[in-house]
Protein backbone atom coordinates (compact mmCIF):
# COMPACT_ATOMS: atom_id res chain seq x y z
CA UNK A 1 0.00 0.00 0.00
CA UNK A 2 1.09 3.17 -0.56
CA UNK A 3 2.33 5.63 2.23
CA UNK A 4 -0.31 8.39 1.69
CA UNK A 5 0.61 12.12 2.65
CA UNK A 6 -2.83 13.41 2.00
CA UNK A 7 -1.84 17.16 2.28
CA UNK A 8 -3.36 18.64 -0.66
CA UNK A 9 -3.27 21.96 -1.48
CA UNK A 10 -5.29 22.25 -4.76
CA UNK A 11 -7.46 25.13 -3.98
CA UNK A 12 -7.46 27.33 -7.25
CA UNK A 13 -9.67 30.38 -7.83
CA UNK A 14 -8.39 31.49 -10.86
CA UNK A 15 -9.03 35.38 -11.50
CA UNK A 16 -10.35 38.14 -8.86
CA UNK A 17 -7.96 40.76 -9.06
CA UNK A 18 -10.90 43.32 -8.06
CA UNK A 19 -10.32 42.10 -4.58
CA UNK A 20 -8.26 43.09 -2.20
CA UNK A 21 -7.97 39.96 -0.07
CA UNK A 22 -6.16 38.05 -2.71
CA UNK A 23 -3.02 36.32 -2.03
CA UNK A 24 -0.87 35.19 -5.27
CA UNK A 25 -0.27 31.49 -4.06
CA UNK A 26 1.32 27.87 -5.29
CA UNK A 27 -0.93 24.89 -5.76
CA UNK A 28 -1.20 21.33 -6.52
CA UNK A 29 -1.95 18.35 -5.69
CA UNK A 30 -0.60 14.48 -5.93
CA UNK A 31 -0.16 11.33 -3.46
CA UNK A 32 2.97 11.60 -2.04
CA UNK A 33 4.87 8.41 -0.97
CA UNK A 34 5.57 6.63 -4.02
CA UNK A 35 8.38 4.99 -5.45
CA UNK A 36 7.68 6.93 -9.32
CA UNK A 37 8.91 10.27 -9.76
CA UNK A 38 5.90 12.90 -9.46
CA UNK A 39 5.86 16.02 -12.33
CA UNK A 40 7.49 18.59 -10.50
CA UNK A 41 4.84 20.99 -11.50
CA UNK A 42 4.13 24.64 -9.82
CA UNK A 43 1.04 26.36 -10.75
CA UNK A 44 0.55 30.00 -9.59
CA UNK A 45 -3.44 31.00 -9.68
CA UNK A 46 -5.21 33.79 -7.55
CA UNK A 47 -6.60 32.90 -4.76
CA UNK A 48 -8.69 34.38 -1.70
CA UNK A 49 -6.73 34.95 1.42
CA UNK A 50 -8.66 32.47 3.77
CA UNK A 51 -8.42 29.52 0.93
CA UNK A 52 -4.66 30.78 0.96
CA UNK A 53 -4.50 30.54 4.66
CA UNK A 54 -6.03 27.00 4.91
CA UNK A 55 -3.61 25.59 2.52
CA UNK A 56 -0.99 27.29 4.52
CA UNK A 57 -2.24 25.38 7.66
CA UNK A 58 -2.05 21.86 5.87
CA UNK A 59 1.30 22.37 4.19
CA UNK A 60 1.99 22.66 8.58
CA UNK A 61 0.27 19.60 9.10
CA UNK A 62 -2.71 21.81 11.22
CA UNK A 63 -5.22 19.85 9.94
CA UNK A 64 -7.56 20.60 12.33
CA UNK A 65 -7.32 24.25 12.28
CA UNK A 66 -7.82 23.99 8.35
CA UNK A 67 -10.81 22.37 8.57
CA UNK A 68 -12.15 24.69 11.54
CA UNK A 69 -11.00 28.08 8.85
CA UNK A 70 -12.91 26.11 5.78
CA UNK A 71 -16.24 25.78 8.02
CA UNK A 72 -15.99 29.53 9.32
CA UNK A 73 -15.40 30.74 5.77
CA UNK A 74 -18.46 28.69 3.82
CA UNK A 75 -20.32 30.02 7.10
CA UNK A 76 -19.12 33.53 5.89
CA UNK A 77 -20.57 32.85 2.46
CA UNK A 78 -24.16 31.98 3.46
CA UNK A 79 -26.65 34.13 2.27
CA UNK A 80 -24.39 36.41 -0.55
CA UNK A 81 -26.02 35.77 -4.03
CA UNK A 82 -24.32 36.16 -7.15
CA UNK A 83 -22.34 34.11 -9.86
CA UNK A 84 -18.63 35.37 -7.75
CA UNK A 85 -20.27 33.98 -4.54
CA UNK A 86 -20.97 30.49 -6.05
CA UNK A 87 -17.68 30.97 -7.61
CA UNK A 88 -16.27 31.49 -3.48
CA UNK A 89 -18.32 28.62 -2.00
CA UNK A 90 -16.79 26.30 -4.73
CA UNK A 91 -13.27 26.66 -3.57
CA UNK A 92 -14.52 26.72 -0.20
CA UNK A 93 -15.63 23.57 -0.36
CA UNK A 94 -12.60 22.03 -2.28
CA UNK A 95 -11.04 23.21 0.61
CA UNK A 96 -13.11 21.75 3.32
CA UNK A 97 -13.04 18.60 1.34
CA UNK A 98 -9.25 18.61 1.10
CA UNK A 99 -8.95 19.62 5.00
CA UNK A 100 -10.98 16.70 5.94
CA UNK A 101 -9.67 14.14 3.22
CA UNK A 102 -6.15 15.47 5.07
CA UNK A 103 -7.46 14.74 8.34
CA UNK A 104 -9.20 10.81 7.53
CA UNK A 105 -12.29 12.12 7.50
CA UNK A 106 -12.87 10.80 3.96
CA UNK A 107 -17.01 10.79 3.82
CA UNK A 108 -17.58 13.85 4.62
CA UNK A 109 -14.73 15.14 2.32
CA UNK A 110 -16.24 13.37 -0.35
CA UNK A 111 -19.18 14.57 0.29
CA UNK A 112 -18.00 18.19 0.16
CA UNK A 113 -16.25 17.84 -2.80
CA UNK A 114 -19.19 16.20 -4.26
CA UNK A 115 -21.39 19.10 -3.83
CA UNK A 116 -18.85 21.17 -5.47
CA UNK A 117 -18.76 19.49 -8.35
CA UNK A 118 -22.49 19.56 -8.53
CA UNK A 119 -22.22 23.26 -8.33
CA UNK A 120 -19.21 23.16 -11.41
CA UNK A 121 -19.17 19.74 -12.78
CA UNK A 122 -16.61 21.32 -15.68
CA UNK A 123 -14.13 22.24 -13.17
CA UNK A 124 -11.50 19.71 -12.26
CA UNK A 125 -9.80 20.75 -8.71
CA UNK A 126 -12.66 19.35 -6.99
CA UNK A 127 -12.99 16.54 -9.47
CA UNK A 128 -9.14 15.53 -8.49
CA UNK A 129 -9.87 16.21 -4.53
CA UNK A 130 -12.81 13.81 -4.72
CA UNK A 131 -10.37 10.91 -6.44
CA UNK A 132 -7.91 11.62 -3.67
CA UNK A 133 -10.38 11.14 -0.86
CA UNK A 134 -11.29 7.78 -3.08
CA UNK A 135 -8.09 6.55 -3.19
CA UNK A 136 -7.35 6.57 0.06
CA UNK A 137 -10.64 5.03 1.16
CA UNK A 138 -9.90 2.26 -1.49
CA UNK A 139 -12.26 3.12 -3.81
CA UNK A 140 -9.68 2.90 -6.70
CA UNK A 141 -12.60 2.45 -9.41
CA UNK A 142 -14.24 5.80 -8.50
CA UNK A 143 -10.44 7.83 -7.99
CA UNK A 144 -10.23 6.50 -11.80
CA UNK A 145 -13.76 7.62 -12.80
CA UNK A 146 -13.24 11.38 -10.98
CA UNK A 147 -9.14 11.50 -12.59
CA UNK A 148 -10.17 10.70 -15.97
CA UNK A 149 -12.79 13.20 -16.22
CA UNK A 150 -10.25 15.85 -14.20
CA UNK A 151 -7.84 14.56 -16.97
CA UNK A 152 -10.29 15.54 -19.41
CA UNK A 153 -10.73 18.97 -18.47
CA UNK A 154 -7.15 20.35 -18.38
CA UNK A 155 -5.93 18.78 -21.95
CA UNK A 156 -4.88 21.90 -22.92
CA UNK A 157 -2.54 22.10 -19.75
CA UNK A 158 0.27 20.05 -19.98
CA UNK A 159 1.44 20.37 -16.26
CA UNK A 160 -2.01 19.76 -15.17
CA UNK A 161 -2.34 16.79 -17.20
CA UNK A 162 1.06 15.31 -15.92
CA UNK A 163 -0.37 16.21 -12.68
CA UNK A 164 -3.26 13.95 -13.09
CA UNK A 165 -1.71 11.71 -15.14
CA UNK A 166 0.85 11.10 -12.23
CA UNK A 167 -2.40 10.26 -10.21
CA UNK A 168 -3.87 8.25 -12.49
CA UNK A 169 -0.31 6.16 -12.75
CA UNK A 170 -0.69 5.65 -8.68
CA UNK A 171 -3.60 4.28 -8.59
CA UNK A 172 -3.69 1.83 -11.51
CA UNK A 173 -0.17 0.77 -9.97
CA UNK A 174 -2.25 -0.08 -6.79
CA UNK A 175 -5.02 -1.96 -8.82
CA UNK A 176 -2.02 -4.15 -10.71
CA UNK A 177 -0.47 -4.44 -7.01
CA UNK A 178 3.11 -2.86 -7.88
CA UNK A 179 2.15 0.10 -5.67
CA UNK A 180 3.54 -0.13 -2.28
Amino acid sequence: MYRINSIIHIFLLLAFGCYTDIALAQTGSHITGSPHNAPETVVWFSEPREITDIRLLLQAGKKQEAIELARKYMNKLQGIAGLEAQVFRYYGLNALCAALTSAGQLHEAIENCSRAIKMFPKRWQALNNRAVAYYISGQTELALQDYNLALSQVQESKPLAELIQHNIDLVNAKKAGTGQ
